[in-house]
């Protein structure tokens, strides 16, 4: 795998418990108040959206306890509630994602429809479901990023130099994020951003492309993930736009290991026997996802045949159909805290016989590349 690649590996410039942002004040909670008030005129299907706040937020705010906290009483400083608008018009970015202030943070339809598409720059609506991991990390990537702004107090210099390096330290920490949903999101970016003739401007006047940062190299995130692997973990030729993840083991010899495409779970039943069955996510975006969590497996000593687990996945995801096996590749730290690498159907009679056999080469690769290879 070639070596010669410009890469930044990041690192987040925060120290654990120093807390920056400002204490809530009942002039900001008012403001927040308006600024509903206004946002509820402009667009009447505002909601709620229990599937971020649930997927999302949640899970960045319980395995990031130092930096981000939860808003429970009027006057705590702390994330509040996310909120959905212009779902009328799902093809629509705008914006995309900012705090209404008070930390209340909300996203426009288009963009999430952008960051869960099954091909970037598209705008077709998948539905959400708490097993599709790698899109999830794709929007998480922004809503970290978002979060990144409230915590800094939106102060535009540091939030700058910063946002990037606190969003990937924030998915590091949580188990079924991975920091590979960055390079979806920033692939996802330069596509959707392509799509568009002008940047609509937002209620302050910022642009779309100053507001979120963008466009992004997706190569700053594939640079951080060798780094962390200690170059391990890459892509065949450096070129990112393929499903082939090289994984060394611990004497250097890499094993190619191809993500195939994760199938729709709740349509394996009625294309059992096809050989064209509908996709769920794309082999690459597989791969990143992948990436991601192995580098981190790598870098915390937790990627061995003694520290990686096969589980049942209907333990870490409710929305899988109960009736149908599948499992879960789980790696464990001797300090308790893990990260799920992927997830496989794990019965051969839904797949074809090609499909099967990508599947076990996919797994199988992976092994190959533990640390104690030779245990398989």
């Amino acid at each position: 795998m070639a070596a010669l690649i410009s890469f930044c590996c990041v690192t987040a410039q925060v120290a654990a418990n120093e807390y920056k942002h400002i204490p809530t004040s009942r002039e900001e909670l008012n403001n927040a108040e308006r600024d509903l008030k206004v946002l509820k005129k402009r667009y009447p299907d505002i909601e709620e959206s229990t599937f971020i706040t649930d997927n999302i937020q949640a899970p960045l705010i319980k395995n990031n306890p130092d930096l981000l906290k939860k808003a429970i009483k009027k006057h705590d400083d702390g994330l509040r509630k996310v909120y959905i608008i212009d779902k009328k018009h799902p093809e629509s970015v705008g914006k995309g994602i900012f705090t209404i202030s008070a930390g209340n943070i909300a996203l426009t339809q288009g963009l999430i429809n952008a960051e869960m598409a099954l091909e970037p720059g598209s705008y077709a609506p998948k539905p959400n479901k708490d097993y599709d991991v790698y899109a999830i990390s794709s929007l998480a990537v922004d809503y970290a990023k978002e979060a990144a702004r409230w915590y800094y107090n939106d102060d535009k210099a540091q939030m700058d130099n910063n946002a990037d390096e606190f969003a990937v330290t924030l998915l590091e920490n949580v188990p079924t994020l991975s920091i590979g949903g960055k390079i979806m999101s920033d692939q996802r970016w330069q596509a959707t951003l392509g799509n568009i003739p002008s940047f609509e401007a937002d209620e302050t006047g910022k642009s779309l492309e100053n507001d979120e940062g963008k466009i992004a190299n997706p190569y700053d995130t594939y640079g951080h993930i060798m780094g962390i692997s200690q170059n391990r973990v890459g892509f065949t030729y450096d070129d990112i736009s393929t499903n082939q993840l090289l994984v060394a083991d611990r004497n250097g010899d890499y094993w190619s290991v191809f993500a195939p495409p994760q199938f729709d779970v709740t349509k394996l039943e009625f294309e059992r026997a096809l050989e064209d069955k509908t996709i769920m996510t794309r082999g690459e975006d597989r791969a990143y996802y992948a990436a991601g969590q192995i580098a981190w497996a790598i870098e915390n000593d937790a990627w061995d045949s003694s520290h990686v687990e096969m589980a049942d996945a209907h333990k870490y995801f409710k929305d899988l159909p109960k009736d149908i096996k599948f499992t879960a590749v789980i790696a464990k730290t001797d300090k308790d805290s893990w990260k799920l690498i992927d997830w496989y159907l794990d019965d051969s009679s839904y797949l074809t016989e090609k499909q099967q056999e990508d599947l076990n080469s996919y797994i199988d690769g992976m092994k190959a590349s533990f640390n104690d290879a030779e245990n398989w």
